[in-house]
C-alpha cells in the first residue's frame, strides 16, 4: 500500500529532528498520517514533554478526562485536519512508532485516541507492529 510506504519513509526522515528536539528521556517517537486515498493531508507527532491547550480542548470536546493533556500523534493529526478538511470515513490514519534507531514498534492507538477517531467517523486506522503493520 502506497500510503504505508510513504508514511514509513517520512517517519524515518523526521526521526533525527524529533530526537534532537526532545530531552533524551523519550525512547519512542510516534507519528500519525492522515490520507484521503493516496493523498497525504497532514502529519501529527506526539509531544509528551509539555501539555498543550489544543489537546485539552480536543479531549473536552469528546468528553475525555485526562490529567496529561499533551498531544498524542493522533490528536495532533486531528487538530491539524480540523479546520482544513472534512473528517469522515474516507480518511485513513496510519500511526507509526519508531525507537531511537528507527525500528518499528507497536503503535496501536490508545483508548482515548481510538474514541476520538471513532467519533469522527474514521474507520480505517493502520498501526505499526514490530514486523510491519496491522489494523
Amino acid at each position: 500500500m502506497k500510503c504505508l510506504d510513504q508514511s514509513l519513509d517520512i517517519s524515518l526522515s523526521l526521526l533525527p529532528k524529533a530526537k534532537t528536539s526532545r530531552d533524551g528521556k523519550n525512547k519512542f517517537f510516534h507519528f500519525a498520517f492522515g490520507f484521503k486515498g493516496n493523498k497525504l493531508l497532514a502529519i501529527g507527532q506526539n509531544n509528551p514533554e509539555k501539555t498543550h491547550t489544543q489537546a485539552y480542548k480536543l479531549y473536552n470536546k469528546f468528553g475525555i478526562k485526562s490529567d496529561y493533556t499533551y498531544f498524542h500523534a493522533e490528536t495532533d493529526l486531528v487538530s491539524k485536519l480540523w479546520n482544513d478538511y472534512y473528517i469522515d470515513e474516507r480518511i485513513t490514519v496510519v500511526v507509526i512508532r519508531l525507537n531511537k534507531i528507527g525500528q518499528l514498534r507497536h503503535s496501536k492507538p490508545c483508548k482515548k485516541c481510538s474514541k476520538i477517531l471513532s467519533c469522527l467517523g474514521i474507520k480505517k486506522v493502520i498501526w505499526s507492529v514490530e514486523n510491519g503493520f496491522s489494523q
